[in-house]
């Protein structure tokens, strides 16, 4: 995504007039406390152009006046948007010119850093206009902030041809609620062990990934992602597919340029310590840079490498190599890791392991290891961290020139897999006393109680052992109750959304 514009936190949050929580839709009929910033002012105001296309007697008003050429408006929601299940904002809109041009953008509120933006062009004048507005390609990330900006890049001078009017600010789904996804936890548990299987993608069913386990990063990034790479990330089937259980992640050359994708699990499944197994076949073409890595969690909030980065695939330019390799920050950046040959890295699929304890990481290729590290609490590796999986184009770290002929390859996973020891914590987030984002929970007279000692809980949804959806509802609220006799005996996993991001609980449920 093209980052259209920016603005520095004491800008954006420093011009506070007053904050009011909300929630979607915003219709304005009840008064809305709106924040501006760069010489803008909003408020709401009786309808002056009631019409069948907008009966509603009361609207929102943005005037841009002689400020900086980005003026607008923002308003912090009470829970963030759920764009799992929507992907359509609308908007009624009215200007006295012609192709005035609102700019809709969804933030962080407490990491302005996360954002998404989307432009729409009036077709109209001195009328009411519906815009839609296309979000089916956001990150997955928190957002809980609307920010609206008419007419980017000129200056206003507060009169009427710089008044606008807003109403009916809706998000939702163009095409219904997503399919459920297919059940995942169906891998084999390591003979011999107490490793329970906690997360897995086995992608069957051909089609798009699943949603509850994956999202993308699209686009260039930044300087190539930070190394100059020459493709950019798109969710489109072409370049990220399941087929025959099999996901394919292809690099296709189009004209000059290229595509391919980057999938993550950020903000829907991370963990710390365990066994995780990928079964994958790489590409052979020269030029291009495979990876299957982890990444820290508070990646956001401390950067890289202070996040901590573990690659369990990664090669090069020698298409007969692996290389596994953690970095963290260390008076910069500090790495260690260790290669493996194998000559069939590239015609057969191998089983690539990463074993991470509280005090080492082993790296192994079909069950032989190659490759070990010590770890100790000076560095990251003891927090929570989310899959990636990539291929990527050139760049600067090794993968070498591309070859002029190259048309289209591929990375190519049959599975991942996750374990993780049956006596300890098991899934993603799940946290310690006195953390912040502790969720409490416990058993009492036939219900299990969990209690968020900070932030609401806007969502739960129950999972069973094999990871089918039971049941999801809505909280709004720091406790929730579920009756146990609703549940079947055995293990289950217990997600829950709010502000805090996503935590996920493991109850073994007897009745």
């Amino acid at each position: 995504m093209k980052k259209l514009f920016s603005l520095s936190p004491s800008l954006l949050f420093g011009l506070l007039i007053t904050l009011n929580s909300q929630t979607l839709p915003i219709d304005f009929e009840t008064t809305t406390s709106w924040s501006v910033f760069a010489g803008a002012s909003f408020s709401t105001v009786s309808n002056p152009y009631i019409d069948s296309e907008n009966p509603s007697s009361k609207v929102g008003r943005m005037i841009k006046g002689a400020g900086q050429n980005w003026a607008g408006a923002y308003l912090t929601l009470e829970s963030s948007m759920d764009f799992l299940n929507n992907d359509v904002f609308s908007i009624k809109v009215r200007s006295s010119k012609f192709n005035t041009k609102l700019l809709l953008k969804v933030e962080n509120s407490s990491n302005g850093n996360i954002n998404y933006e989307k432009e729409v062009t009036m077709t109209k004048y001195n009328e009411w206009e519906t815009l839609t507005f296309d979000f089916s390609q956001i990150p997955n990330e928190i957002y809980d902030r609307i920010v609206l900006i008419f007419d980017l890049g000129v200056t206003g001078n507060g009169s009427s041809s710089f008044t606008y009017y807003v109403d009916d600010i809706t998000l939702y789904s163009l095409n219904g609620p997503p399919e459920p996804c297919d059940s995942n936890l169906t891998g084999n548990v390591p003979s011999g062990s107490n490793y329970v299987l906690v997360w897995a993608d086995e992608f069957t069913e051909d089609g798009e990934l699943c949603y509850e386990n994956w999202t993308y990063d699209l686009g260039t990034g930044s300087q190539g992602w930070g190394n100059f790479e020459a493709q950019s990330y798109t969710n489109n089937s072409e370049n990220v597919r399941k087929e025959n259980g099999i996901l394919k992640i292809t690099a296709v050359k189009s004209g000059n340029s290229y595509t391919s994708a980057r999938v993550k699990t950020k903000n829907l499944f991370d963990f710390t310590y365990g066994r995780i197994e990928i079964r994958a076949k790489l590409p052979s073409t020269a030029g291009t840079w495979p990876a299957v890595w982890l990444l820290g969690s508070n990646i956001d909030e401390v950067s890289w490498p202070q996040c901590g980065e573990i690659d369990v695939i990664e090669q090069f330019s020698n298409k007969q190599v692996n290389m596994s390799t953690a970095h963290w920050y260390s008076d910069g950046n500090a790495q260690y890791g260790l290669s493996v040959n194998n000559s069939t890295l590239t015609s057969s699929f191998n089983t690539f392991r990463l074993d991470w304890t509280p005090t080492s990481l082993k790296a192994y290729l079909n069950d032989s290891q190659y490759w070990v590290m010590s770890t100790n609490n000076t560095m990251p590796f003891f927090d929570n961290f989310f899959l990636i999986a990539n291929l990527a184009l050139g760049g600067n770290k090794g993968a070498g020139n591309i070859d002029p002929n190259f048309t289209e390859d591929s990375l190519e996973i049959d599975y991942i897999r996750v374990y993780q020891n049956s006596s300890g914590s098991v899934l993603l987030s799940e946290t310690i006393n006195g953390d912040d984002n502790f969720i409490n929970y416990y058993i009492s007279n036939g219900e299990w109680h969990l209690k968020s000692l900070s932030s609401k809980i806007n969502d739960i949804f129950i999972y069973d052992i094999s990871g089918k959806l039971i049941e999801k509802r809505n909280v709004g609220g720091k406790t929730v109750k579920i009756n146990s006799k609703n549940l079947q005996n055995g293990m289950h996993f217990i997600r829950l959304r709010g502000d805090f991001g996503f935590q996920v609980i493991k109850i073994l449920n007897k009745n």
